[in-house]
């Protein structure tokens, strides 16, 4: 047709150019995916292998269930791998003492004690800048928000009035605009963040809902890639020097969301240990539910008298000899766990150690942006 203006076909680079974040997932080399491990090996599994590099996990549950513990053993396979701790307290109840029981360097750690949501943004914002810069050789950085439901509004904590359904409005409002700034920044510099929530009754609820709810709205929950459940049941004890001694507690783990694997059992009756005069490893039991893992992925096999067979071979007779022999005999319990696929903290270091490029070049940052994010109203 006469006059018709002649439509551009634009070429890949201009494109690429223009939306730089685009890429073709079939050139992607997923083996190369980096996830921060527990020493917890079920735990690693129902995961999918740990918490990817730059992704959201949500610990909530009730209290003293071990989500603060699940938080240190994190942060410690964090620091193991060469990797640095940012620890938001906002509850204002981490100590030094108690982080070096649950084996933390605390000159890899660095601890911000505030509840405001604005100011926390930029502390976040600028040590992950800053420290992203200084591990350029992919070394885990891992950022610990302890708790969600101790966060406020600038607004609320500087208002000398109260009105508690503005105040709950206000600081979900907050804690939506802090994902919204900050999520894209710490996805593309790969900091793994745990934010640590608790169970609220949500006296609302029907008749057929869940009573149990989160505070902080529903942003977390959205932007989250897992959510993990966390129930505490009955108590440890043991008999020392012929009096019964509190040495932890039965917890049961549920996966209430993963979007970066199948989602995975509920871990029910986890041992955790939480009392250091009485155990010499605190945490949860590393090893526990191994043998149903191993079972599961057609490692090992049981019999109906018990008996576990590897390759065709009696090995041993009962669980708790299988679990004792894994930890008496490294070789094959490597081997073992290898075979069933689990992360672990030795694989996980072999793998940021035979990657050359750095993965997360703060060259992806757009300082302009981040500035204009920085002083956004």
């Amino acid at each position: 047709m006469a006059g018709r203006k002649k439509i551009k076909i634009p070429s890949l680079r201009d494109i690429q150019k223009k939306f730089p974040s685009q890429y073709i997932a079939g050139e992607v080399d997923e083996s190369k995916s980096l996830w921060l491990p527990s020493r917890f090996l079920a735990f690693n599994k129902v995961l999918g292998g740990g918490i990817p590099f730059g992704k959201i996990l949500e610990l909530f549950g009730e209290e003293s269930s071990g989500k603060t513990l699940m938080a240190y053993d994190f942060a410690y396979c964090c620091q193991y791998l060469g990797g640095v701790v940012l620890w938001v307290d906002a509850e204002q109840v981490f100590t030094n003492s108690w982080a070096e029981v649950n084996g933390l360097d605390l000159n890899r750690t660095i601890v911000y004690r505030d509840t405001s949501i604005e100011r926390i943004s930029d502390w976040v914002g600028m040590q992950s800048l800053y420290w992203r810069s200084q591990l350029t050789h992919n070394e885990p950085i891992l950022l610990v928000v302890d708790s969600v439901s101790a966060l406020d509004t600038d607004a609320n904590i500087d208002s000398e009035m109260t009105n508690a359904s503005a105040d709950m409005g206000n600081r979900a409002k907050a804690i939506y605009k802090y994902f919204r700034i900050r999520n894209e920044m710490l996805y593309s510099l790969g900091i793994t963040q745990i934010y640590i929530n608790q169970l609220r009754k949500n006296l609302k609820a029907g008749m057929f809902e869940n009573p149990d709810t989160t505070p902080g709205g529903q942003a977390l929950r959205f932007y989250a890639s897992l959510r993990i459940g966390m129930y505490g049941g009955k108590q440890i004890t043991k008999k020392i020097k012929g009096k019964e001694r509190k040495i932890g507690r039965v917890t049961s783990i549920r996966t209430i969301k993963n979007k970066v694997a199948p989602p995975g059992p509920t871990l029910k009756g986890s041992p955790l240990y939480n009392n250091p005069k009485y155990v010499d490893d605190i945490g949860f039991d590393r090893l526990h539910f191994l043998d149903e893992i191993l079972i599961e992925e057609e490692v090992v096999e049981k019999s109906k008298a018990g008996t576990f067979t590897y390759k065709g071979e009696n090995i041993c007779r009962g669980a708790d000899n299988f679990i004792k022999l894994l930890e008496d005999n490294d070789d094959l319990r490597r081997k073992l766990i290898k075979k069933a696929n689990i992360n672990t903290l030795g694989r996980t270091k072999k793998l940021i150690d035979s990657i050359e490029s750095n993965l997360y070049p703060i060259d992806n940052i757009n300082s302009e942006d981040y500035e204009e994010e920085e002083t956004e109203e």
